[in-house]
């Protein structure tokens, strides 16, 4: 992205709940969320907290936005030989906040799905190609 401001959390994740095949995963001590999102998820900001979700359906997501620091496109290889695709936020300690999966990225018959391989290539470019994001508040 071209804004002198730099990135924010709400920015990127605006443009994530824009697609589709996207997975939200939580981790804590002994346990992991995951909800996958629907294409244009209700998303709002109120003072520290972003609010992924309705909160008063069937579920939601507070994530504090002053601790999503840094967010970075994440590309690794699986014992399968697929390539899994997400873009993942650490906090100042560098631990995990919130994890996005871009599920659906290949066939029955492994292979890529070139539109899948496209919504996260496009999102990769929008913010300059770069691996790390230094989010901004």
């Amino acid at each position: 992205m071209n804004d002198p401001k730099g990135t924010t959390f709400e920015e990127l994740v605006k443009d994530v709940i824009l697609l589709d095949d996207v997975m939200l995963s939580i981790r804590s001590d002994g346990a992991i969320a995951e909800v996958r999102l629907e294409k244009d998820t209700p998303f709002r900001i109120r003072e520290l907290w972003a609010t992924i979700g309705d909160e008063k359906g069937a579920w939601h997501v507070h994530v504090n936005i002053q601790e999503a620091k840094e967010a970075k496109f994440i590309i690794e290889s699986s014992e399968d030989g697929r390539k899994r695709y997400s873009i993942r936020f650490f906090n100042s300690e560098n631990r995990l906040v919130l994890r996005v999966n871009f599920m659906k990225m290949y066939t029955a018959g492994n292979e890529v799905i070139k539109e899948s391989l496209t919504r996260y290539e496009n999102l990769f470019s929008k913010y300059g190609k770069k691996e790390t994001i230094v989010l901004h508040t």
